[in-house]
């Protein structure tokens, strides 16, 4: 048989541990299956032993951060080779679209993409193997070919255990707490600060005298206090070397006389741990077989005889099959409990400041399909559009609108309109200088060799600076302030320094770790003695409570924060060391999240989307020093869950005038003239 299409990923990083596979829709032209127990979570069962699917779907069950995938299209079915690999399943697999693609347990797909041939049903094999020595995780073939007629899934090869041991349920005895104790021994790198285990134990959730009692150890107020407990239920034993190693403890009900409701739990618990993966192995194949029969379970789930009975009676008691007569059939997910409504508690507030009509957002916005609009002569334009999934922030640039992205590299609209990708990956959180020249920002790379990188981009000259590649995840980018770029490395546990970095220079390591900068002003929240201290343009210094929840306005004299039910903004004075309470209109999300977060459009205006009050398409905008309000409704285009271009703050003023104060002379073109001149 041919091979016809084949994509790749080996450093496949799956949530939860579940690699997940799904069709890439372009439409839903193929009528749904009569069998609704196929769709994805239809049934209340996880990713089996090795994997599992349905319709449109794939889970695969992966013990390691980092994954080698390989994905094949097949005219037919392709030849089995056993060889070295560990273990081996068939399923049937229905594509509505034709197209299959790797993705995340929470939704979304990454960029590859499979390409089956047609709509309809497939045949899957998955096997799977360790990686080779020194590599972490598993190597996994995918391998679909065209089945007219659906059979129902087959185990061909086990190496690894159908079933695991039993949870015994220390953790419902002792809380997360202790428990956590012990992870500090037996989780390899687990990075903790000095003196961890002598902090107090937290009052979350602590063991009861009786359980303490009944262990012959006191109950623990530090965190080292909860040693004897682990070692007294044997989750730990002592290595020989004054440490400790994982133990293998007894269910907690045969050690500890237990209420009845707790006990009832565990070992209910305990049960489930044995059966539960591969009770996810017979429902699809009872939700394929539609019915299955008893008689056919051991050879298809390659298990046993004397394990099929006991597996049956876990399933039937959590609900998960219906079985008589010899014939299992799966049973639909149970719908969560019911909770009672919690009673709304009504914020007597002043009235709704109230707004007039205003103008449209300074720099457009960019809509819920991607287009990225912008007004010229009073009307919306569409100049362009981003194609990616995974739109984040917007900012207006000398030379167009770049969007930034959560996945791989962000798009430049130029105002001619032309799109393209920028010529570095900049992350999801870039900054811009106020000028619109520069953007910098963290290209990251997750995986079994994981590193970050910090680049520069002019958008005028279209010169990239980048710092050479880290060897892990640490450093965050500040702000682009006077020509230099301010970022953050994480050099140990909760432990940063702050440098400034001139493109075509070393980077310049600060004596205190920069928090926050101002890039309009350059005024800093910095590390002082232990403390946040704000230190303004001009040099004078000013302490900051509550240091999280504030930003600078830009400027550097004040600081604003948000608050909802009801809306509103603080803002902090620095000179005066005031603060003043503004409400805002209902509706208005004051917070700092990406992408319905506030921007400045100017110095003193600040610019509220309204998603909260039903609207997604109305956004607000705030005159600080008067304390007035503007609504502006976006047109039908923007759709579901727009959000705003960020406009420059700073133009440069026209020849032979001097620069706004506070920032570097630009080379080259005026920017206010360059824009201008692109735009017409």
């Amino acid at each position: 048989m041919t091979l016809l299409e084949f994509c790749e990923d080996d450093e496949y990083s799956p949530e939860y541990g579940t690699i997940v596979l799904r069709d890439v829709y372009r439409d839903k032209t193929l009528p749904a299956l009569d069998n609704e127990l196929l769709g994805e979570n239809a049934t209340g069962t996880v990713s089996g032993t090795v994997a599992t699917a349905g319709d449109g779907w794939l889970y695969a069950t992966a013990d390691h951060l980092y994954q080698a995938i390989r994905c094949e299209a097949h005219d037919g079915p392709p030849e089995l080779r056993l060889g070295n690999w560990e273990d081996i399943v068939e399923s049937p697999f229905r594509s509505r679209s034709g197209i299959a693609g790797l993705g995340w347990l929470m939704g979304g797909t990454l960029s590859g993409e499979l390409s089956l041939g047609a709509k309809g049903f497939y045949r899957v094999r998955v096997c799977r193997r360790p990686a080779d020595a020194g590599e972490e995780g598993d190597v996994w073939l995918f391998q679909f070919w065209p089945e007219e007629v659906p059979e129902p899934p087959r185990w061909l090869k086990r190496t690894r255990p159908a079933i695991h041991p039993e949870e015994p349920g220390w953790r419902q005895v002792f809380g997360y707490d202790v428990i956590e104790v012990s992870w500090y021994f037996t989780l390899v790198g687990m990075l903790r600060p000095d003196g961890w285990l002598d902090e107090p134990l937290p009052g979350r959730e602590q063991p009861s005298e009786s359980v303490c009692g009944q262990l012959g150890v006191d109950p623990p107020r530090t965190r080292r206090d909860g040693i004897p407990l682990l070692v007294a239920a044997g989750l730990l034993v002592e290595d020989g070397t004054g440490g400790y190693q994982a133990g293998t403890p007894r269910r907690a009900t045969e050690v500890l006389d237990l209420p009845d409701e707790l006990a009832n739990r565990i070992d209910a618990a305990a049960v489930r741990a044995v059966y539960v993966w591969l009770a996810a192995d017979l429902v699809t194949i009872a939700a394929w077989s539609n019915p299955a029969h008893v008689r056919d379970l051991a050879g298809l789930l390659a298990v046993p005889e004397e394990t099929v009975e006991p597996l049956l009676a876990y399933a039937v008691s959590d609900k998960l099959i219906h079985r008589e007569n010899g014939a299992v059939t799966a049973l639909p997910r149970r719908p969560p409990p019911t909770r009672p409504a919690r009673r709304r508690v009504e914020t007597v507030r002043r009235e709704e400041p109230a707004t007039v009509a205003g103008s449209p957002p300074k720099a457009g916005f960019v809509s819920g399909d991607g287009a990225v609009v912008v007004w010229r002569a009073g009307e919306p334009v569409v100049l362009g559009r981003v194609e990616s999934d995974y739109r984040y922030r917007a900012f207006e640039t000398l030379t167009g609108v770049y969007v930034a992205s959560s996945g791989g590299q962000g798009q430049l609209i130029d105002w001619t309109g032309a799109a393209g990708p920028a010529p570095v990956d900049l992350g999801m959180l870039p900054v811009r200088s106020v000028d619109g020249r520069c953007l910098a920002g963290v290209e990251t790379h997750v995986g079994r060799r994981t590193w970050d990188q910090v680049h520069v981009f002019d958008v005028a000259t279209e010169e990239v600076w980048s710092l050479p590649k880290s060897d892990e995840l640490t450093r965050t980018v500040l702000a682009v302030h006077d020509g230099s770029v301010y970022f953050t490395t994480r050099s140990g546990y909760m432990t940063f320094t702050a440098s400034r970095w001139t493109p075509g220079q070393e980077p310049v390591e600060f004596a205190s770790t920069v928090h926050q900068l101002d890039p309009l002003s350059g005024a800093q929240v910095r590390e002082e003695a232990g403390a946040a201290t704000v230190f303004t343009a001009s040099g004078e210094q000013r302490a900051l409570p509550e240091p999280h929840r504030w930003r600078f306005v830009p400027g550097g004299a004040l600081m604003h924060s948000g608050g909802h039910e009801p809306p509103v903004v603080q803002v902090l004075d620095l000179a005066a060391g005031t603060t003043a309470e503004y409400p805002l209109p209902d509706g208005c999300d004051a917070s700092g999240t990406p992408s319905t977060s506030p921007i400045w459009e100017t110095p003193d205006t600040l610019v509220f989307s309204q998603p909260n009050r039903g609207s997604t398409r109305r956004i607000v905008r705030w005159h600080l020093e008067r304390n007035e309000f503007e609504h502006f409704d976006l047109p039908e285009i923007a759709g579901y869950r727009p959000f705003l271009v960020e406009p420059i703050l700073v133009r440069q003023a026209g020849p032979g005038q001097p620069d706004a104060p506070g920032r570097r002379p630009l080379r080259g073109d005026d920017p206010e003239r360059l824009i201008d001149q692109v735009q017409r």
